[in-house]
């Protein structure tokens, strides 16, 4: 199923980041209410894959390419997404999503797939260092100034019980 005779496509190229494993989808800018025929294609050299598809007129799914069945979803309420359930590193390229207007329409999705371990770490930020070790020390000093008060506190009204007592106690003999 080639569809990029008369074709068209007004917006700009989409990328799109994912991480192996996990969901992800790709945005496709179709008119509301609109989608009578669907179709995502991945651009594989000259040729162009059938990923999922949706045709008013066809309730058999025979077109689509096995490696992709039951592992995507197309989102047909308020746009044309398809969405990948589990992301595949093999499922990186570049997508296009056709959809029935008068030319035919379609958008491009660049689709890139890390692997979990690919993910670099963050830089650390000297900045927010210093900030932190300082709202620790913050903390930390604060936490002990109260817990020096409570143990004041504590003695404080101890002593005083024995105060009390040792009077009451000296005043009945």
């Amino acid at each position: 199923m080639l569809l990029s005779t008369c074709s068209c496509s007004d917006h700009a190229d989409i990328n799109v980041k994912a991480i192996a494993g996990q969901a992800t989808s790709l945005p496709c800018k179709c008119p509301p209410n609109s989608p009578l025929y669907l179709v995502w294609q991945k651009v594989i050299g000259e040729q162009e894959l059938v990923v999922n598809y949706y045709n008013d007129d066809d309730k058999e799914d025979k077109q689509t390419s096995p490696e992709y069945r039951n592992r995507t979803e197309l989102k047909l309420t308020g746009n044309c997404s398809l969405v990948f359930h589990r992301v595949r590193l093999s499922d990186r390229g570049l997508y296009k999503c056709y959809y029935r207007t008068a030319p035919l329409r379609h958008d491009r999705i660049h689709l890139d797939v890390t692997a979990r371990r690919d993910i670099p770490e963050p830089e650390p930020d000297p900045d927010r260092s210093v900030q932190s070790t300082i709202v620790t020390s913050s903390v930390c000093g604060f936490l002990i100034v109260i817990a020096v008060a409570a143990v004041y506190v504590g003695i404080t009204c101890r002593n005083r019980q024995r105060r009390t007592f040792i009077a009451t106690s000296m005043g009945s003999i």
